[in-house]
């Protein structure tokens, strides 16, 4: 083997040492996004478990509200603002 095919040979193992780094910091780059999307869904589910709660808590204030209201009528007692 002549110094010019060994330079040939050195040069497209350099090129295909460069090409499989990059392929694995792609891959890396992928399981990152992965792990952050991950993180995202449950933090979107916590919020919509959070919105949920507010709300069922909303409707029973107005129940409990409605309520008070009820009795008060009914035992003729005015209830301040």
């Amino acid at each position: 083997m002549n110094d010019d095919q060994f330079m040939k040979l050195f040069k497209y193992i350099q090129d295909f040492r460069s090409e499989v780094n990059q392929k694995l910091d792609e891959k890396a780059s992928a399981e990152d996004m992965k792990q952050i999307l991950d993180t995202l869904d449950t933090m979107i589910k916590k919020q919509e478990i959070s919105d949920d709660e507010r709300l069922v808590m909303g409707h029973q204030l107005e129940r409990l509200d409605r309520w008070v209201h009820e009795v008060a009528k009914k035992i003729d007692y005015t209830l301040s603002a």
